[in-house]
């Protein structure tokens, strides 16, 4: 983590452990003889348990030491169990954690936790401002419809954000900041010589974790399976490949799920390739900025289900979809499902997937079975029946009932011809 120079007093450190000169404190103790501290050693155990919701029992600390030791013990004992799910739960509980214990503090305090992850900003009249630099720089808000530049104050090059966001955005940023730790430092802590005590304790952890998880399916370790796609790729990937010109949320929505599956930039390129602007020296660094191995270097994350909701993405919400907070997840349990001989695995939304994507070419909407005779449109084509556009709205919700709201309205934009819409939906 990047930090800066502050000083942190003792109630600080007991909410905040990973505040500037937190290490000091803890000097000396080491995975390898924390086992000589039984006291601590119970402590971070209760405190890993209770935040992988494997304990009911929560952990108070009184001293700004326990608390910091607690801290630093807690990531490395998760690290080193090697299991990656496991350091994603633990890393989401911190996050939380961290936000309720932003969310009794005073606003004016949040710069000096915010600047030990790395985060510059001033408050200033009950608002938090930040350089569009310094604000671009961040990882992990990359998901949150909230933390996305076009629905925050620009005047300036200065980003504007209410003390509410900007607990979101810090707790983020700590997320992303904890998870990039513990995931890097894991191969090295588990070739490490630890404390034999330490040792039990982490495989108790880890057994109880994966017994009521289950077991984590490596993904990028299996062959892509486009059956087992989510509803909102499988449809607009399917799209591209008719040649439609489909929307650039959907189409990073794609370019970032496949990527993540670890397929090649070549591969990936193949889904783009029949879109009618498709421009080969584009696409490819445009894939590979994606990929991180171009522009910024950052590889780009898929975007979550809340939002795809939002932009219109989504087209599913039955089933699995009904519920479901990320299209990896989705995918990853539906190959979890087909591995146990589940012949349903990967079938949401199939009726309206199957109607909709036995259309072929860029006019096939007519052939979707919607009852294009029930929608009177002029012959000439350049004026709209309000009546009958009232009418096919209400249509459209009845034939795709699964259909998000959002998608509805964007799946209508290509049925109804550009020079047909009026400026309201433009």
């Amino acid at each position: 983590m990047t930090v800066i120079e502050m000083a942190a007093s003792s109630e600080a450190l007991k909410k905040y452990p990973f505040l500037v000169g937190a290490d000091s404190y803890v000097a000396g103790l080491s995975l390898s003889n924390i086992g000589q501290y039984p006291r601590l050693l119970a402590l971070v155990e209760r405190k890993v348990r209770y935040l992988l919701k494997l304990s009911e029992v929560p952990v108070q600390v009184e001293d700004k030491r326990d608390a910091v030791a607690l801290f630093g013990a807690s990531l490395a004992l998760v690290s080193a169990s090697g299991n990656r799910r496991m350091i994603r739960t633990f890393a989401l509980a911190l996050s939380r954690e961290l936000e309720e214990n932003l969310a009794r503090d005073m606003p004016k305090n949040y710069v000096q936790v915010a600047a030990s992850l790395g985060i510059r900003a001033e408050y200033k009249n009950s608002f938090f401002e930040m350089r569009l630099p310094d604000y671009l720089k961040l990882k992990g808000i990359d998901n949150d419809p909230e933390l996305l530049l076009p629905q925050l104050p620009l005047k300036r090059g200065v980003v504007r954000l209410s003390p509410n966001v900007f607990r979101l955005l810090i707790s983020r940023v700590f997320r992303k900041a904890i998870t990039e730790k513990m995931e890097g430092d894991m191969p090295t802590l588990r070739r490490a010589s630890l404390d034999e005590s330490l040792r039990e304790v982490i495989n108790s952890v880890a057994l109880d974790f994966t017994k009521k998880r289950g077991e984590e399916l490596d993904v990028s370790s299996v062959s892509p399976v486009e059956s087992l796609f989510p509803p909102c790729v499988k449809f607009w990937a399917s799209e591209m490949k008719k040649g439609i010109n489909i929307p650039h949320q959907a189409r990073f929505l794609v370019a970032t799920f496949l990527l993540s599956l670890e397929m090649s930039v070549d591969e990936v390129l193949e889904y783009f390739k029949q879109t009618p602007d498709y421009d080969e020296r584009i696409a490819r660094y445009q894939v590979e900025d994606l990929a991180g191995e171009k522009g910024s270097g950052k590889k780009y994350s898929v975007p979550r289900c809340d939002t795809l909701r939002t932009s219109g993405v989504c087209v599913c919400k039955e089933g699995l979809c009904s519920h479901m907070s990320h299209p990896l997840l989705y995918y990853r349990i539906s190959v979890e499902k087909k591995l146990k001989g589940d012949k349903f695995a990967g079938t949401e939304c199939s009726k309206l997937l199957s109607r909709v994507l036995s259309r072929s070419g860029p006019r096939a909407p007519r052939n979707t079975g919607i009852s294009e005779k029930r929608v009177r449109f002029s012959a000439a084509g350049q004026k709209r029946d309000d009546q009958a556009h009232v009418f096919r709205w209400t249509f459209l919700s009845e034939e795709l009932p699964n259909c998000s709201t959002a998608f509805s309205r964007l799946f209508l934009h290509s049925l109804i011809p550009t020079p047909l819409r009026t400026r309201h939906e433009r």
